[in-house]
């Protein structure tokens, strides 16, 4: 890899980190709804993006499904799940998508996965577990399954997304945006309230949640990530994104005084060394054929 790619897929770990601790601000400090914040979001994306609407793809409507599931329903149940969750765990939990889409590429792709990726999906399920359980209450965070949700849907989204052929990344990101909007829109209308009042006393603050997320996480990182994986093997970008849990992590102790307790350490330690077991047999895989 080029020095100038990986410093760009580390920056672009780096903002999605960042993104988490943001977005939990945007959503539990200021009290933003998670619907209209995502409806918002979106909406900057599909003003920036929208030139590269068109032509339309051959196979559109699988376009659309994947964008459903890795936009509006991804954001709905992740900004759901921030309200409550921390940023650090969320972030953790997020790294669920590699054993979802493995899992997936099983079931629909009729892929083979060997012991040591099963092992590995299951090493990462327990992890899981262990940081949705809170054993002093009796009872799973439910900000966290939500998060899991939304990685799940990003999963399905990524398997789709292989059946629609060559899009470009600006493309597929104004239509995630154009899909998107009627979606959160109506949600934050039927199940939210007082959004424009509370977008009133965000002030600046909801314009700069807008434009990281935004241009930042979903037309940056997003579209640059997207260019590496086109120009590198997915086994070789996929390890190097386990920077973005290490910089939420990092990020969601210094500036939220998030807790790093033994069960954290524990659940998170054992999702990470899994993923990457998992991602590693993938390139031992490739090399192999």
């Amino acid at each position: 890899m080029r020095p100038i790619d990986f410093l760009t897929l580390c920056l672009c770990c780096l903002i999605w980190g960042g993104n988490f601790v943001l977005s939990k601000w945007m959503l539990t400090d200021l009290t933003l709804p998670p619907f209209f914040f995502a409806f918002a979001r979106f909406s900057l994306v599909v003003v920036l993006m929208a030139p590269f609407l068109f032509p339309l793809p051959k196979k559109f409507g699988l376009l659309c499904l994947a964008a459903l599931c890795v936009g509006a329903g991804h954001l709905a149940f992740l900004y759901t799940g921030l309200r409550t969750a921390p940023a650090s765990s969320g972030a953790i939990v997020g790294q669920m998508l590699i054993p979802f889409a493995t899992l997936l590429s099983v079931i629909f792709l009729k892929e083979k996965i060997g012991w040591k990726r099963a092992a590995g999906i299951t090493g990462a399920l327990i992890g899981v577990v262990i940081l949705l359980y809170d054993p002093s209450s009796l009872s799973f965070d439910i900000g966290l399954i939500y998060v899991m949700l939304a990685f799940l849907l990003m999963a399905i989204g990524s398997i789709v997304i292989k059946g629609v052929g060559a899009v470009g990344q600006f493309k597929y990101l104004a239509w995630m945006g154009v899909l998107a909007l009627p979606v959160l829109g109506l949600s934050s209308f039927l199940f939210e309230s007082n959004q424009i009042e509370l977008a009133k006393a965000a002030n600046w603050k909801l314009g700069v949640g807008m434009i990281y997320t935004a241009i930042g996480s979903s037309i940056f990182a997003h579209g640059q990530y997207f260019r590496l994986i086109k120009s590198y093997d997915v086994s070789l970008i996929v390890p190097l994104t386990l920077m973005t849990p290490f910089w939420a992590v990092m990020l969601g102790a210094l500036i939220r005084n998030e807790p790093l307790n033994p069960r954290f350490v524990l659940g998170a330690s054992l999702i990470l060394v899994s993923v990457y077991i998992i991602a590693r047999r993938q390139k031992s895989l490739q090399v192999e054929e």
